[in-house]
């Protein structure tokens, strides 16, 4: 007890002497007009007029000084910075002095947090670098206090579901006519059939993406751009799973839309006939460019090209009375040649 006292002791005497209960101290005395007079021991301090022995005082005008300084003392209580510090000071050395004191909680992040920091001190040294707060963990790396804080939960994922249908707006399957509330078509490609009217192996077939470019001669543009965007869902590869996802679309929202790019099967037979005939004649092209440089490489001699310049070989020249001149055309070449005679 008689250590804790002297250790109070010592805390008082260092706050009298500091530099901040100077200023408060010269602050009392220019404004309130008081004197302090301190002997040397803690909380010795006494406070009086600071008014010359030779000089008389009326009553009123004791009053006056009175209420001055009740006045000065109030306001400097509330404004002055340094009287504030002295408090502060004072009421931090009685929580230190009385720990019995209960403490607000912590929360169990904040204890935590701060068991954290206090065992990373325990092990390394805290320095600082550019005015910032490092802990050398002693482990070849400096350690930043807000590091030790506990990462932020990741964003959960809400997958949001469409929302209910008001009784207004329940749709009506198109084969057997009746109200439903939700079904496979109707959530994936907008198609109003209820499940029990579905049929996936005859009548509502899916159809991949390539196959629809290829059967109906549709674009990326008519399937992806053109209003309204046709629904599909994706589906892994039954080839190759490494392979990228297949796109199902629909193939009677297909055949609707081929129709509207194309008005009418038979375009699209004719179209399809059409890329026949030029893809056959393709193929034969380049059979017989083959063939041809086959025959060049077995018989090179018959397939001599002459490399030497063209000789014109011109027919009869005839006169053109608009330009008022003559020409003459080569019978091998067929260029035409103009000229004027002097």
């Amino acid at each position: 007890k008689e250590s804790r006292n002297q250790g109070q002791e010592k805390k008082v005497n260092f706050l009298l002497q500091s530099d901040n209960y100077q200023n408060c101290r010269t602050a009392l005395i220019t404004v309130t007009g008081l004197t302090m007079s301190n002997d040397g021991e803690a909380g010795d301090m006494t406070f009086g007029p600071a008014v010359s022995p030779s000089v008389k005082i009326t009553r009123e005008g004791r009053e006056r000084m009175e209420r001055n300084r009740l006045e000065a003392k109030k306001r400097l209580l509330e404004k002055s910075g340094a009287v504030q510090e002295v408090l502060a000071a004072y009421k931090i050395m009685s929580e230190m002095d009385n720990p019995s004191v209960s403490q607000p909680k912590k929360s169990r992040r904040d204890q935590m947090l701060e068991n954290d920091l206090q065992n990373a001190v325990s092990k390394g040294t805290v320095v600082r670098v550019q005015g910032t707060k490092l802990i050398d963990t002693g482990g070849g790396f400096l350690l930043e206090e807000k590091d030790l804080a506990f990462p932020e939960e990741e964003d959960i994922n809400v997958v949001r579901e469409p929302a209910a249908i008001i009784p207004t707006d329940v749709p009506t399957c198109e084969e057997c006519e009746k109200t439903f509330f939700e079904s496979f078509l109707l959530k994936n490609y907008g198609h109003p059939v209820c499940d029990g009217c579905k049929d996936l192996d005859e009548k509502h077939t899916f159809i991949t993406r390539t196959d629809a470019k290829n059967e109906f001669l549709l674009k990326d543009v008519d399937l992806d751009k053109r209003e309204p965007i046709l629904k599909f869902i994706l589906r892994p590869n039954p080839h190759n799973p490494r392979w990228g996802d297949m796109k199902l679309y629909l193939r009677l929202q297909v055949e609707k839309r081929a129709l509207e790019v194309w008005e009418s099967i038979e375009k699209i037979q004719e179209q399809h006939e059409v890329r026949e005939e030029n893809r056959a004649k393709g193929k034969i092209k380049k059979f017989g460019k083959k063939m041809k440089n086959l025959r060049m490489a077995a018989r090179s001699s018959l397939y001599t090209r002459d490399l030497g310049s063209h000789e014109h070989i011109w027919g009869e020249e005839s006169y053109n009375d608009d330009d008022d001149n003559y020409s003459h055309t080569c019978t091998q070449c067929g260029q035409v040649e103009n000229y004027e005679k002097m």
